[in-house]
């Protein structure tokens, strides 16, 4: 399916920020556009309950794509924290350093 048809299916998934997680994704060719638009949007939902926004800020459409190449990564290890393969070890992180640190220059602040 192409990403303008996608877009209209997936209204807060930007053709633009599609096109990009595919150049991200090099190599992925038969990964499915609407996978892809889904972990868009998982990512965009992930990023506003970090940060309170109702909406999330476009500056932030760097995290939500960094963000969805970790979700497309890790699908089949949904709930592992280690995983060892023959002599290699792999550690998860729910939300890399990186992402944190650009995420918390936006969280908006609580009154409890």
């Amino acid at each position: 399916m192409m990403a303008d048809n996608m877009s209209e299916m997936l209204p807060n998934t930007q053709p633009d920020t599609l096109t990009r997680l595919r150049l991200i994704l090099k190599g992925e060719e038969g990964a499915d556009d609407a996978l892809l638009a889904e972990l868009l949007h998982q990512a965009e939902d992930l990023i506003c309950a970090y940060t309170g926004w109702k909406e999330m800020p476009s500056a932030l459409v760097s995290a939500q794509l960094h963000l969805a190449v970790i979700m497309y990564n890790r699908l089949g290890t949904e709930g592992e924290s280690i995983r060892r393969e023959g002599s290699s070890l792999m550690h998860f992180r729910d939300l890399p350093k990186t992402v944190e640190m650009q995420l918390k220059t936006y969280r908006l602040g609580r009154i409890p």
